[in-house]
């Protein structure tokens, strides 16, 4: 049994966070209780007797003890304070102490002596509608901690609806442990067989399946063998102690709400994941970066390795990294991932009772805002990765600025030859020497000319090589994307919701060690 108690107190440090605090105070309380009341054994069977002003309870112990242990009156709440009897010889001191009980007594010799009995510590509580607030927290207080429970009413009370609805129906998940005494039957003609059969019929309004209602006289002794009969079979049975506190256990498990339900695994979980990454990949924008990518690839070349003097066009152009795809920059995109990311969630929670599926949503959302930026960032990497400068660009680019400065030698030469040559005034001598040259074409015209015509044709066949490298680099981009986001979704989405699905199983697996239907 302490292993089923470790089992919840372990489960419900797993549960913090996930539940109510308030739940998981109380069912802490539950776990402290029953390793307390474990520790101080199951030599001793705590019975409490509790009943409403009047219903004989103190009259009904005062009987099975032999002697006056508690003041009795039909009048007014005359148990103020509960008291204890101790049947045989084994110390229950230090159990009395955890029960916070001070007043004990022995039962008398003769009448209250009885070795069926030995083990029995037989409580009488205050009067559970006392106008007294004190005595009901006192009752209330007892009553999470005692063995067995003992109700006795009376006819005037026994469909009392403070009794059933206040006590009753709330510890029904502890029927095993609760009793049930019909008192001052003397009082009806036929020994309470009617009225004891219709307290049975409103405990089973409250949730007790197979009640057995005890009919007793504590004024003529009627009924009282049954009732010794009954104590001293649970005494017996020294089984009460841990029927009590399996019913707590069992009822802690059903309060912590980990409900039942069956989550995705194997291969419908590697699909759903396969689904979240392409739906984030959509998001992303790794159709289109591609393109993106092909062209900035496109534009980087031919800035390196176009004609110098025409350059200056492809740089007024748009620059297609403008043209980004993704998070940040398309308005449709996050709407997109947080679509992604939400039925991911949801699929994954399978059919889990609540709160689990809220809780996986959460954990799939919880890093959604540093998903999207990553996701942001990435596009942009991609794009710009794949514009990278080959090396064999710089040779091209050389050559053409070689090119050019052959062609701006050739014009510079030209200049040179009109100004001090002659060629703006015919009638002075001209101040340089013959240029050299085809008698068709001088050698100045032929190196502008050369030169620039050389310089367009490269450019012009680096085209075919530009393409096929902008081909290349937007499959790169794609493929780069895609394991960008690969890596995102399994870091901030995937492997949260498999941590609070390991959590759910861990505390599943806790939770039927703790209800006893699983050992560790």
């Amino acid at each position: 049994m302490l292993e089923r108690v470790d089992a919840l107190t372990a489960a419900l440090d797993l549960a913090r966070g996930l539940h109510d605090d308030g739940i998981i105070a109380d069912l802490d309380g539950v776990a402290g209780r029953a390793r307390d009341r474990l520790g101080h054994g199951t030599t001793h069977t705590v019975v409490a007797i509790a009943g409403a002003t009047g219903s004989g309870k103190s009259s009904i112990v005062n009987r099975l003890a032999g002697t006056e242990v508690s003041t009795a009156s039909v009048r007014r709440p005359t148990t103020s304070m509960t008291h204890a009897v101790v049947w045989g010889d084994e110390d229950a001191s230090q159990l009395l102490d955890w029960l916070e009980v001070q007043r004990r007594r022995a039962p008398a010799d003769g009448l209250g002596h009885n070795d069926d009995l030995a083990g029995l510590v037989l409580l009488d509580l205050p009067d559970h509608d006392s106008t007294a607030v004190e005595h009901r927290l006192e009752v209330d207080r007892l009553v999470d901690l005692v063995d067995v429970l003992i109700w006795v009413t009376d006819p005037q009370k026994y469909a009392d609806e403070a009794l059933h609805s206040g006590y009753i129906e709330p510890l029904a998940a502890h029927q095993g442990t609760l009793r049930f005494v019909l008192n001052q039957v003397d009082r009806l003609d036929d020994g309470g067989v009617e009225l004891g059969r219709d307290l049975e019929r409103l405990l089973r309004a409250d949730g007790i399946d197979d009640p057995e209602v005890v009919r007793v006289s504590a004024l003529t002794g009627d009924g009282f063998d049954a009732l010794t009969g009954l104590l001293a079979a649970t005494v017996d049975e020294r089984e009460a102690v841990l029927a009590r506190i399996d019913s707590d256990l069992r009822d802690a498990v059903t309060h912590l709400g980990h409900g039942t339900g069956q989550v995705v695994e194997g291969r419908g979980r590697d699909r759903l994941n396969g689904e979240l990454v392409e739906g984030l990949a959509e998001s992303a924008g790794s159709r289109s970066i591609g393109d993106v990518a092909a062209r900035h690839h496109r534009r980087q070349g031919s800035l390196a390795m176009g004609w110098p003097f025409t350059r200056f066009v492809r740089r007024l152009a748009r620059k297609p990294l403008a043209d980004l795809p993704g998070p940040g920059r398309d308005g449709a995109a996050a709407p997109r991932a947080d679509l992604a990311i939400r039925d991911y969630a949801e699929a994954r929670a399978g059919d889990l009772a609540d709160p689990w599926p809220a809780r996986l949503r959460a954990a799939a959302f919880e890093q959604r805002d540093q998903l999207i930026d990553d996701l942001r960032k990435s596009v942009g990497r991609a794009a710009v990765g794949a514009g990278s400068r080959p090396r064999w660009w710089t040779a091209v680019a050389w050559l053409q600025r070689l090119l050019a400065a052959v062609a701006v030698t050739g014009l510079c030469w030209l200049l040179a030859v009109a100004v001090l040559g002659g060629f703006f005034r015919f009638d002075i001598e001209p101040l340089l020497p013959e240029t050299p040259g085809l008698e068709w074409c001088p050698l100045p015209t032929t190196m502008l000319l050369g030169g620039a015509v050389a310089g367009l044709l490269v450019a012009v066949l680096m085209r075919p090589f530009l393409a096929a490298g902008a081909r290349r680099r937007a499959m790169a981009a794609r493929k780069t994307v895609e394991a960008a986001v690969d890596d995102l979704a399994l870091a901030r989405v995937i492997e949260p919701v498999d941590s609070l699905l390991e959590r759910h199983a861990e505390l599943g697996r806790l939770l039927d060690v703790a209800s006893g239907s699983q050992t560790t």
